[in-house]
């Protein structure tokens, strides 16, 4: 149903012919100004802002037909034209589908004589939304207001009067206005959203599937009506749902509702503000539609309700309007008998004469013929497409919003501040439209913790609460160099979300509808770690855990594996700074005595997160480094007795911490033992020791000893048969397993005299694991390094950094020592400017690897995890990148993170 198109882009669909300038706005102005307005985004001077999507109501931009319509406005006070006109749009586009009659034309072009009103506009019109003739005068059915809010609250204080008693409303979901109205008329809300609201959606569907998020919860509203019997006096459907994000209802949802209605006898009401929007989404995506127009689905649609109410603002392409409507002698008329009268006279009373309702006749005629634009195609096509492309922009940005994209954009905000350790209550999501006005003139809207209230509702409430922000595109305003703008500002924002300050609410905090006339101010962030090691470790494998999608066991399993290595040194404060005399511990780039790894396959997306940290001593000395390490060895078996052993340490132990170092290798050795653990769901916690060969003098001589006395010397001789002059064996490792068949030894080997871009040096590397590992791909491996290097691979001299590629070779008695199993490593943090170089080196890597859309995602939230700042502000966050080749064709990624709790890193290891 969308337009032709060239085989290149679709052509356009309209042309602009009014042009608006914008002022020029200093970010120091705006800032000013927002302290005027005590921070509230809606009391911000619009004329100042460059994109305003704060509202799609009233916003749109009037197309010439309805611009034609307008001054052609009677303002006569009773029964003015535009009074006709609005009567003969709504039978059109809600009644009679594709078979209208457009009796207005006759009205717009001056032709509409006595006849015409005789034979037409007077005609008696009854059994429908809008009765006609003398019907409407004895039953009144069709009610015009200023806008939407108006209906809705006609509607409420009108049915509870009548009720004589607090009764129950059952919706997909209540917009703020709709809610606070039938709250202050004396009803209780009952919100049962289909669940999933917030599930992750696939990229690539977007525009092809949508699983009509927005619907009704039909099994949870029938139990509730089981339980609640006589208690529900109206189901309201939104459509779109503007409280779950504007995400459309199906036809389907809309049949089982009106059918359980029916059941109960429980009128069945529209709030229609999106309606058309709506009917698309239903032809574009619902089985069953694809060959309906959309004036058919629409009729469709309304024929199961009793009744709506519809914002003129919205899909009425009118900047002023709103229309209460209900179905003469159908199941609403008939259970409040006599209800249209009363809400005539509640209408003339607060409003102004049913002919025009508070409306100006100018505003009459647009409305009427928006609501002919509203549902033409074309128009719909493009609406909905640019919103979709809006979307699509911002998650090829690593933008998260919630997906697919319904009538507006919201930007996921949990997502958006993962890792920053921000909690609802701080409100950040409206420091973040503070600063977003502030710095780019660019106003959204909140519609989170804040706009709903959330710190004065129950925590089981609260959890039904998402944390988003509303980006609400205004009708045929922006072109795609707002968005584009809007897109750039939003990704400049997301790298600094660190620094976007929370919000405090300063006055207003008990108002209904808050958001609109609270005062605020923003709360500065010190991204400083201010806690104990332990106490920011914890924190941070939280997160990564969290982002790898790990269960609560596994992150307990690993918070308590850490707390058991660190013991009572990670008790101590983080300091804010070194001292350079300091020792720093060579497990992580910045000195932290931390370092986390998150593997994860490049097909699946399944990962395994890990830690690396050592024994911390009082005293920097190898005999206390020994000690300690040897202290860290036995309280791990001791609280692992099932699944550690250290059968094999022992067997080794005196060549990797003998009792006594010379004094020159005392001076020079920095480490005695390193630690790892991993979790795994089928294995639990696995644990490592990494040793330095070089504390025997020799570490060649010492890594075969080590071999020959774990009954390893086949897979010493493959190792020894690929060793260059050049080549330095620098980590010793094993697994700490009771598992003596699947226990691995590993051997590190740096490569190459120091610099890692060296194409001859990447060539021999490769064709080394080719040679002793089955599984190995010398190709592959060729363009990971020159991946990892980026424009510096094979340069002549490497202006970034001097070290080496690292090979690491696994034996186990299970594989056989004849089929190690390699990794390489790649030093990234030597070889760029920053970490968003790094980034951006690890997903085009991912992309011409052939990696999935959830394995780059997991990469990315994974840095987000551990990230307190702008990847552009240093190296330091990835100290290496790995990838390792298995059985099969397998391959796994491993990025090692440091933690920078000791500032932005600089590369030691």
């Amino acid at each position: 149903m969308a337009p032709a198109a060239t085989a290149l882009y679709p052509p356009p669909a309209h042309a602009a012919l009014i042009v608006r300038s914008l002022p020029t706005v200093t970010a120091e102005e705006r800032k000013k100004i927002l302290e005027d307005v005590e921070y509230n985004v809606f009391a911000f001077p619009a004329a100042l802002l460059t994109c305003d999507f704060l509202s799609d109501s009233g916003t749109s931009a009037l197309v010439d037909l309805s611009m034609a319509a307008l001054m052609r406005g009677d303002e006569s006070y009773g029964r003015n034209w535009g009074y006709y006109c609005i009567l003969e749009a709504f039978r059109d586009v809600f009644e009679r589908g594709s078979r209208r009659e457009y009796a207005m034309d006759r009205i717009l072009t001056g032709k509409a004589d006595a006849e015409f009103y005789l034979s037409k506009l007077l005609t008696p019109h009854q059994d429908g939304f809008v009765n006609g003739g003398r019907h409407q005068l004895e039953r009144p059915n069709f009610f015009i207001l200023p806008q939407g809010r108006c209906a809705e609250t006609l509607l409420f204080s009108t049915l509870s009067a009548m009720i004589g008693k607090s009764t129950t409303i059952v919706s997909n979901g209540f917009f703020d206005t709709t809610g606070a109205n039938a709250l202050v008329a004396g009803f209780r809300l009952q919100v049962f959203t289909q669940p999933g609201l917030t599930d992750p959606f696939p990229n690539e569907l977007v525009g092809k599937k949508n699983p009509f998020k927005g619907n009704l919860d039909l099994v949870a509203t029938e139990a509730f009506l089981d339980a609640n019997p006589s208690e529900v006096s109206m189901i309201l459907l939104s459509v779109t749902n503007n409280w779950a994000a504007s995400q459309p209802v199906s036809m389907a949802n809309v049949r089982g509702a009106a059918a359980l209605a029916q059941r109960r006898a429980i009128p069945l009401f529209l709030d229609a503000c999106r309606f058309a929007e709506n009917a698309y989404f239903i032809q574009q995506y619902e089985d069953g539609y694809g060959n309906k127009t959309i004036e058919e689905i629409v009729q469709e649609m309304f024929s199961f309700a009793d009744g709506f109410t519809i914002s003129l603002k919205k899909d009425g392409l009118a900047n002023m309007g709103g229309v209460l409507s209900f179905r003469d002698q159908g199941m609403f008329a008939q259970k409040y008998e006599g209800i249209g009268m009363a809400m005539k006279e509640r209408q003339i009373i607060s409003y102004g004469n049913d002919s025009y309702g508070g409306m100006s006749g100018r505003d009459l005629m647009a409305a009427s013929a928006g609501l002919y634009q509203v549902t033409n195609q074309e128009y719909l096509h493009r609406r909905i497409t640019q919103i979709q492309s809006f979307g699509q922009k911002l998650q090829a940005n690593g933008i998260s919003i919630l997906s697919p994209p319904g009538g507006a954009i919201f930007l996921d905000m949990d997502h958006f501040f993962f890792g920053c350790n921000r909690k609802h209550e701080d409100f950040a999501a409206v420091g973040f439209t503070l600063e977003l006005i502030k710095d780019f003139g660019i106003r959204a809207a909140e519609a989170g913790p804040f706009g709903w209230a959330a710190d004065l509702k129950s925590p089981e409430e609260r959890t039904t609460i998402p944390n988003l922000v509303r980006f609400a595109v205004p009708r045929l305003v922006y072109s795609d160099e707002h968005i584009d703008y809007t897109v750039a500002a939003i990704k400049e924002m997301y790298d600094r979300r660190h620094t976007i300050p929370n919000a405090e609410i300063t006055r207003g905090k008990h108002m209904k509808l808050r958001h609109f006339s609270a005062g605020l101010k923003p709360v500065a962030i010190d991204q400083a770690v201010t806690g104990t090691y332990l106490a920011e470790a914890t924190r941070q494998l939280g997160y990564l855990s969290t982002a790898l999608g790990q269960d609560a066991t596994g992150e307990k399993h690993l918070i308590d594996a850490l707390a058991l290595v660190i013991g009572d040194w990670g008790q101590n404060l983080v300091p804010k700074q070194l001292e350079p005399p300091t020792w720093t511990s060579g497990v992580s780039n910045d000195g932290s005595p931390i370092e986390y790894s998150v593997s994860i396959d490049q097909v699946t997306g399944e990962a395994e997160l890990r830690f690396l940290t050592e024994a911390q001593p009082d005293e920097n000395t190898w005999k206390s480094l020994r000690d300690a390490a040897l202290c860290v060895n036995e309280s791990i078996a001791a609280n692992y007795p099932n699944s550690v052993s250290l059968r094999n340490f022992e067997m080794i132990r005196d060549i990797f911490m003998p009792a006594h170092l010379s004094s020159e290798l005392a001076e020079n050795i920095k480490m005695a033992a390193w630690y790892s653990c991993a979790y795994s769901s089928k294995k639990g916690p696995q644990w490592k020791i990494y040793l330095d060969p070089c504390v025997a003098g020799d570490a060649l001589l010492a890594t075969c000893e080590a071999f020959r006395l774990l009954g390893l010397e086949k897979g010493w001789k493959l190792i020894e048969s690929i060793l260059e002059t050049a080549d330095r064996i620098v980590y010793f490792s094993l697994d700490l397993s009771s598992n003596v068949e699947e226990a691995r030894v590993k051997v590190y080997v740096a490569h190459g005299g120091g610099d890692a871009t060296s194409k001859i040096v990447a060539a021999k590397v490769a064709q080394k694991h080719a040679s002793i590992c089955p599984d190995a791909d010398a190709f592959e491996i060729q363009r990971f390094f020159a991946a990892m290097a980026g424009s510096d691979f094979g340069m002549p001299d490497s202006p970034r950094g001097k070290k080496s590629l690292i090979s690491c070779f696994a034996f186990s008695s299970k594989a056989g020592l004849e089929r190690p199993v390699g990794t390489v490593h790649f030093p990234v943090d030597g070889y760029v400017q920053d970490d968003a170089e790094v980034k951006r080196r690890v997903e085009a890597y991912l992309v011409a690897a052939g990696s999935s859309s959830k394995v780059r995602e997991r990469y990315t939230k994974t840095i987000s995890a551990v990230q307190r700042r702008r990847l552009s502000d240093g190296p330091g966050i990835h100290a290496w990148v790995s990838l390792k080749q298995r059985a099969g064709g397998k391959r796994d990624n491993t990025f090692y993170l440091c933690p920078e709790m000791l500032g932005v890193g600089s590369p030691q290891k």
